[in-house]
C-alpha cells in the first residue's frame, strides 16, 4: 500500500534490512578448520540431503536475487517507456545478467544526470551482490563431517585446472552467510522499489526526500563517491 505522507512502509523496513557492520564473506576451509575432511563434488552424494535447513537458506538466496531481477526488468521497462510487453520481451532475450546490466545503464542516459548516477550506484551493488548469488547456482557442493553446521562450495574450475583439491578453495558456508546474502538480496530490491517511486514521481519524494534517503546508505554513498572520483579531470 501506498502512503501519501510517507514513502510504503514495507520498502523502508527492507532498507533498514542488513543494516550494521560489515558482513564477513565465507571463509577458506583452511581458515576454518585446515584439516578438515572434505566430501564435495560426488556423484551419487547428496549433501543438501545432509543438511536440509542449509539447504532451504540456499534456496531462499536464489529466491531473493529473483526479487532484484524483477527490479531490474521494472526498471528497464520503465525506462523505455514504449509498450511494456514489447520492453520485457527484450529485456529478457537478453542472455546474460552482464546484457541486461548494460541495457539498463544505456537506457539510463534518459534520465537526469543526478538520477543516472544514483542508478548507476544501484547497478553497481547489484553487479557484487550477483557474485554472491552466481557461486550459490554454480559452484559446488559439499560438507565435511567435522562441520556438521556448514555446507562447502568449490569453485568448479578449481577442480579442472588441479588435480589437487586445496582447502585454501573451499569455503565454508554456515546459517549466518546464507542470511547475510538473502538480507544484501532484499535490501537491495528495497533500494530498487524506492528509486522506482523516485521515477514516477511519488508523493513521497516531495523535496527529493526518498533521493536524499537513499543517497545517504552508506553502500550507495559509496559508490556515489567512486563514480565521482572517476569523473574529475585527470582520473579517466
Amino acid at each position: 500500500m501506498l502512503h501519501a505522507a510517507g514513502a510504503p512502509n514495507w520498502s523502508l523496513s527492507l532498507i533498514a534490512v542488513g543494516r550494521g557492520s560489515p558482513r564477513k564473506m565465507p571463509q577458506p576451509l583452511s581458515r576454518v578448520l585446515p584439516n578438515a575432511g572434505v566430501r564435495i563434488g560426488n556423484v551419487g552424494d547428496y549433501p543438501l540431503a545432509r543438511h536440509p535447513a542449509l539447504a532451504l537458506l540456499a534456496a531462499e538466496v536464489i529466491a531473493s536475487w529473483s526479487n532484484v531481477e524483477a527490479f531490474m526488468l521494472r526498471l528497464f521497462v520503465q525506462l523505455m517507456g514504449g509498450p511494456a510487453d514489447i520492453a520485457a520481451t527484450v529485456f529478457l532475450a537478453l542472455e546474460n545478467q552482464s546484457a541486461k546490466t548494460a541495457a539498463i545503464n544505456a537506457a539510463s542516459r534518459r534520465l537526469p544526470e543526478e538520477q543516472g548516477r544514483l542508478l548507476r550506484a544501484l547497478m553497481a551493488i547489484a553487479k557484487t551482490r550477483q557474485k554472491s548469488r552466481d557461486k550459490i547456482a554454480h559452484w559446488t557442493w559439499g560438507d565435511s563431517p567435522q562441520l556438521p553446521d556448514a555446507l562447502l562450495l568449490l569453485d568448479p574450475r578449481t577442480s579442472v585446472t588441479d588435480d589437487h583439491l586445496s582447502n585454501d578453495d573451499v569455503y565454508v558456508y554456515k546459517e549466518r552467510d546464507f542470511a547475510e546474502i538473502i538480507r544484501a538480496n532484499e535490501r537491495l530490491a528495497g533500494f530498487g522499489m524506492i528509486f522506482k517511486f523516485i521515477l514516477m514521481g511519488h508523493v513521497a519524494n516531495r523535496d527529493g526526500q526518498l533521493f536524499a534517503q537513499l543517497c545517504a546508505e552508506p553502500e550507495i554513498r559509496e559508490r556515489l563517491g567512486r563514480d565521482a572520483q572517476r569523473s574529475r579531470p585527470g582520473n579517466e
